[in-house]
């Protein structure tokens, strides 16, 4: 009995010893897995960064560089230019990588924003742009319904094949919405 007291606290003993050795290597190996999650995250802020110096007026795209707070969760990301608050801020919602959501969020700095009318055929090239930056899509766009409570003469909205809509400022030439059809 006691020789099987001892074999059993010698295995106890060599089985806890290498769990202990083997958490520091999980642990490790899990930090790792961490800095490789933030990587990727950074990476796709950077692209969202790359795509609103390619679609938006400059003075967005330096307000947001300048002062930029992002707040990313699962697959959403959100980029502002105040913590607590913010006169800017764009919302990216994606599903499965692809984007389904874009808002920019009327808060007042597009306020500032010099005039720029624009033409129905300017705002629909606003609006492809956009589709090709951040959808990696050609898209063919026509005028449709205004969004509920966008119908005045400064927003226009249009819809591609897909049925996905696009809200243009007409006075400043902003992509505000972007929507997929869900």
């Amino acid at each position: 009995m006691k020789k099987l007291l001892l074999v059993l606290l010698v295995v106890c003993l060599s089985g806890c010893t290498q769990t202990i050795q083997n958490d520091p290597l999980k642990n490790s190996q899990s930090i790792k897995q961490d800095d490789k999650q933030k990587g990727v995250k950074s990476k796709k802020v950077q692209q969202v960064m790359d795509g609103i110096k390619q679609t938006m007026p400059e003075e967005i795209y330096q307000e947001l560089t300048n002062k930029k707070v992002v707040h990313e969760i699962d697959d959403i990301i959100t980029i502002g230019n105040d913590q607590n608050n913010p006169t800017l801020r764009l919302d990216f919602a994606y599903q499965d990588g692809q984007l389904v959501q874009f808002v920019n969020k009327e808060y007042g700095f597009l306020d500032t924003l010099p005039t720029r009318m624009t033409s129905e055929q300017q705002a629909k090239e606003t609006a492809k742009t956009f589709a090709k930056v951040f959808l990696n899509q050609d898209v063919k766009l026509q005028k449709t319904t205004a969004l509920s409570g966008y119908d005045t003469d400064q927003y226009i909205t249009f819809e591609d094949e897909n049925h996905h809509t696009y809200l243009v400022a007409l006075n400043i030439n902003v992509l505000l919405k972007y929507n997929e059809n869900s």
